[in-house]
């Protein structure tokens, strides 16, 4: 009887398997038996064996990529906190850069305005909404006295930016709604009140402002 042509199936499968065939099993038997069942001495198949050794050198690889670089952010093995760090950096620049290009101010890039159409618009915004507090002059009434040199929160521009945006503990709400715009010249409204002379002014509180 003529024997079976081997498939190119059977032959790949021998090759990554490298299993002995059944009429040959007697060659890789082993010389003992557990109740009957009697254990081959077949080699691991070849593709199991290329497997372990790519898993470790993926292993080996990975250990140097990481923990050899865990003290220094700046080589390419970066852990997850390294990562973040970096994606904020990165999202933090962007954003910024987009707040330069569109002209968007915030407590960090607050200049002071001293135009004229800047410093009347920022009035008109005091007198309707925080001219209840602080008088219409800045003499204070519940609010500080806003003309004197005395300071409770500082009175750099970016100080009474972000007293007017985010409000304080002693009362003053926060006026974030009215926009970064409107905010900054308000700020740099309430500042070009210093050195004014009030009618009724308000006790001075809080510290002496040194700008120098």
């Amino acid at each position: 009887m003529a024997k079976k042509k081997e498939s190119a199936l059977d032959r790949l499968i021998k090759k990554l398997t490298k299993a002995t065939p059944i009429e040959q099993e007697s060659s890789v038997k082993l010389d003992h038996d557990f109740d009957g069942i009697e254990e081959l001495n077949n080699p691991l198949p070849p593709w199991w064996t290329m497997g372990f050794i790519i898993t470790v050198l993926i292993a080996v690889v990975y250990t140097g990529y990481y923990f050899a670089n865990y003290y220094d952010i700046n080589k390419v093995g970066k852990w997850q906190e390294q990562e973040l760090a970096n994606e904020m950096a990165k999202a933090k620049a962007k954003v910024d850069a987009y707040k330069k290009e569109h002209n968007i101010v915030d407590a960090n890039t607050v200049t002071l305005l001293t135009d004229k159409a800047a410093l009347e618009e920022g009035k008109e915004i005091y007198l309707k909404n925080c001219a209840a507090c602080h008088v219409a002059d800045g003499g204070g009434l519940v609010g500080p006295n806003l003309t004197d040199n005395a300071w409770i929160y500082g009175c750099d521009i970016k100080d009474v930016f972000k007293v007017v945006t985010n409000g304080t503990s002693k009362g003053m709400p926060p006026w974030k709604a009215l926009g970064a715009d409107k905010v900054q010249k308000v700020a740099s409204y309430v500042l070009s009140l210093q050195g004014s002379t009030p009618a009724k002014p308000k006790a001075a509180e809080g510290e002496p402002c040194n700008k120098s």
